[in-house]
């Protein structure tokens, strides 16, 4: 009898050894559960907080770029800004997109110039030329070194020409003979907004200016140091490019607002002078939200 009593005591002890180990795990499991949703909440948090900053950021550089006086009017030319706000500062560079040639204004001609600037090779600008024109144009007649449905069919491309104008930057991508890494390269030199066929040099970007004025370097930073000062020289003549475009009508507006914990968060946004649907006095065209993993790389383009 004393053997089993002790028996039932011995499971009973397992049984209670076995439940409170159960419930060590669950409630283990619970706060780790608990920790990471507070994680999540405190990022999410965080994340809110600073895209709000960039985004008055970005109303303040629109603020900036509207004052009268020429010695206090920030400049469109892609020269970084600091502004201090309330928990943090805000990192700020506006780009005209009067610098960039514009996919769906641009005539033939200048779209083969920019092209051949920007990729130093005139077969691979002829072809991304017909590739381009026959993406936006009306008709499905190839272009000599074009594509229309079929050829983007045949390489098994999901994406086909739209035959009309690009809607937004992104569908470049889909151009056939436009690799990730080129199109990269291309958001230098192209745009939707600036309405012009051609491109303003006082505009227009490091990389941009490096092409046109034929790779030399000193004359980069020379024209870019006068424009600074609002007096550059006008660029030579450049066969086929159109170098007298229009500025102040679109600007890209990156905006970085770093945190007291040294988080960087950004937006891109693209905007247009003109009454915004909001009554603002600009129209916000594009808005794209990023997160900036290493500050040492913050106000570069996503």
């Amino acid at each position: 009898m004393q053997q089993a009593l002790a028996r039932q005591r011995g499971m009973a002890l397992v049984m209670v050894l076995w439940v409170i180990s159960l419930m060590t795990i669950m409630a283990g499991s619970f706060a780790l559960s608990t920790q990471r949703e507070a994680g999540v909440l405190s990022h999410a948090h965080e994340r809110a907080k600073a895209l709000a900053m960039a985004d008055a950021g970005i109303n303040y550089a629109m603020l900036m770029l509207s004052i009268t006086d020429p010695k206090k009017r920030w400049q469109s030319d892609g020269r970084p800004y600091l502004w201090q706000a309330n928990g943090g500062k805000v990192r700020l560079r506006i780009i005209d997109e009067g610098g960039k040639v514009d996919l769906n204004v641009a005539q033939e001609q200048t779209l083969k110039a920019a092209l051949k600037l920007a990729l130093q090779n005139e077969d691979q600008a002829t072809q991304l030329t017909d590739a381009i024109i026959d993406w936006r144009d009306a008709d499905d007649i190839k272009r000599n070194m074009g594509a229309e449905a079929e050829d983007y069919e045949a390489k098994g491309m999901k994406a086909l020409p739209q035959n009309r104008n690009f809607m937004v930057m992104d569908e470049l991508r889909g151009v056939m003979g436009i690799s990730p890494d080129l199109y990269r390269k291309l958001e230098n030199w192209f745009t939707l907004y600036s309405g012009s066929d051609g491109l303003n040099p006082q505009k227009a970007s490091k990389e941009v200016l490096t092409a046109l004025l034929g790779g030399d370097q000193g004359a980069v930073a020379n024209f870019m140091q006068q424009r600074q000062l609002g007096a550059p020289a006008p660029l030579p003549p450049i066969p086929g490019l159109n170098t007298s475009g229009s500025s102040d009508m679109a600007y890209s507006v990156l905006a970085e607002a770093e945190l007291d914990d040294h988080q960087v968060f950004g937006v891109l946004a693209t905007i247009r002078r003109g009454p915004g649907a909001n009554g603002s006095p600009f129209t916000m065209l594009r808005w794209k939200p990023y997160h900036v993993p290493d500050k040492s790389h913050s106000l570069q383009a996503p």
